[in-house]
């Protein structure tokens, strides 16, 4: 018999799918099963939940668990066959909903699936017998023209024996060098001398000495050194006795940099990449009032993370205790409640700890108060 916490989250899971908050139900009879893991319907329940999301793999898992709890059980049997049928396994689907109908022979809705499973199975097969003739078709082979050739007609040109040669082209010309620099040409360079390695140390001692002076060591501020050479430094009269960072105060700016101009997200990507680069509540506040409320539930959907909803509230809260006038309470209270209504809130609030959601009744309690 199921625990009286798992009834009351099965009942709250009954009444968010009836909703339509699917994603809300998925968590009430994820809670029911932590509550009491024995009873196969908080798992069919939870599966009928995935497959309105399309969750399928998960609604398999879950009608297979039912399955094991409840041997037999027609509706486990029928919705495992609904997903397997999403995931492409016709040949499972179509097993588990012919035993759903042996169980029940005059169950419509099984009836119904089986009839969609067999025209799904003909159509892959004609799919597949298609490929196949078109693979099995002979492949035109190109053929080889060769290219044409152009003939281009060359006329030799002999000299004539009668004329004279001209004697500037059948002289050959004198050539004379002559210095154009008296720069010395570069000594050869000498074959360096190979270096002789060090002998190699004979006691452990020798070893050690040798390795420290290899050593380079950073010089830093100190005045102590590991070799043990220590210098104290000295203060000429001239130097003065205080610091000049500590005698001179660092500049204050008196002029803010204006941040530039924040453009409204198109995606909730968008809106996730801007949220993270930005490090001030006032320029969190703004990006979140290019939003409209009205747009918040379909900017997020079924994407609101426990995170982003945490940092969202920790915004909204200094806001109100940096500008607690009456305007900008009524603004607050447009985005509480437009992220109220954003899919899988309820199931977000599961995650949230005890501090998070005294938070969330803290922004309710001052958003709907008079005085700031």
């Amino acid at each position: 018999m199921a625990s009286e916490k798992a009834r009351l989250a099965k009942d709250n899971g009954n009444a968010a799918f009836k909703a339509g908050d699917y994603a809300t139900a998925i968590g009430h009879y994820t809670s029911a099963i932590l509550a009491d893991n024995n009873d196969p319907t908080f798992f069919l329940n939870r599966a009928a939940a995935y497959l309105k999301l399309g969750k399928n793999e998960d609604a398999d898992r879950d009608c297979t668990k039912v399955l094991a709890l409840s041997a037999g059980n027609v509706k486990a049997l029928f919705r495992r066959g609904q997903a397997r049928s999403a995931l492409g396994k016709l040949d499972d689907a179509r097993a588990d909903l012919n035993h759903a109908l042996a169980l029940e022979p005059a169950n419509t809705s099984v009836k119904n699936e089986i009839i969609e499973i067999e025209r799904l199975v003909q159509q892959q097969n004609l799919r597949q017998l298609n490929k196949a003739t078109l693979d099995s078709r002979p492949q035109a082979t190109p053929i080889n023209v060769p290219p044409k050739r152009r003939r281009v007609p060359i006329e030799i040109i002999e000299p004539d024996a009668s004329s004279p040669l001209d004697p500037r082209i059948t002289a050959a010309p004198e050539i004379k060098l002559e210095a154009l620099s008296s720069r010395k040409l570069k000594e050869e360079t000498k074959p360096a001398e190979m270096e002789i390695p060090p002998s190699k140390p004979q006691t452990f001692m020798d070893a050690k000495r040798a390795r420290e002076a290899s050593k380079t060591v950073p010089v830093s501020g100190g005045i102590f050194r590991h070799t043990g050479n220590h210098t104290i430094v000295t203060r000429t009269t001239n130097e003065s006795t205080t610091s000049p960072r500590a005698s001179t105060p660092a500049p204050v700016s008196t002029q803010s940099t204006p941040s530039p101009p924040i453009k409204p997200p198109m995606t909730l990507f968008q809106f996730t990449k801007s949220w993270d680069s930005l490090r001030f509540d006032d320029d969190r506040w703004s990006l979140i009032r290019t939003i409209p409320p009205s747009s918040i539930p379909a900017l997020f959907q079924v994407s609101l993370e426990p995170e982003l909803l945490k940092s969202i509230l920790h915004t909204l809260r200094a806001t109100l205790e940096q500008s607690p006038d009456s305007d900008t309470r009524n603004v607050v209270r447009e985005y509480l409640l437009a992220f109220t209504k954003v899919q899988r809130f309820g199931t977000v609030m599961l995650f949230m700890d005890k501090h998070e959601r005294q938070l969330l009744e803290l922004l309710r309690e001052k958003v709907n108060s008079s005085s700031p």
